[in-house]
């Protein structure tokens, strides 16, 4: 290695350094990212599912949420915002006919813990059969 050489060996190697921190740093918000899709999709089956065994729109849709909320604290997913729909009307429909619960979930995931400016939304929409000849009211 000639004298001259010595600086130029320092610069690659910080720019080696920055280069495998920005990659590690993507990769960090890449499986946030997954992570948070999986518990948001979990959060919308666990809540639809719920919902379609209760006896009455109304309790449909306070259990549905309160699910969707449980599931989204056992994951441990910090939501910027949350937001839990439930569309509950097909427990109007008259008994023998084919009714749905949809639980809708979306998560604003934000990534200031890493560092990393910005925010992404995390959205999953659930549709839960009821049962055509359970009680409803």
């Amino acid at each position: 290695m000639k004298r001259g050489d010595r600086g130029d060996v320092n610069v690659e190697v910080v720019i080696g350094v920055s280069a495998l921190i920005v990659l590690f740093g993507l990769a960090l918000v890449g499986m946030r990212v997954i992570t948070a899709e999986s518990a948001v999709d979990e959060a919308a089956r666990s809540a639809a599912r719920a919902a379609s065994i209760a006896r009455d729109g109304h309790a449909a849709a306070s259990v549905a949420e309160a699910r969707a909320q449980a599931v989204i604290a056992q994951q441990g997913l910090n939501c910027a915002q949350l937001n839990i729909a439930v569309d509950a009307r097909d427990f109007a429909k008259p008994l023998g006919e084919t009714g749905y619960v949809v639980a809708t979930v979306s998560c604003e995931i934000t990534f200031g813990d890493l560092m990393i400016p910005g925010s992404r939304l995390a959205a999953s929409e659930f549709r839960s059969p009821i049962d055509r000849y359970g009680a409803r009211r």
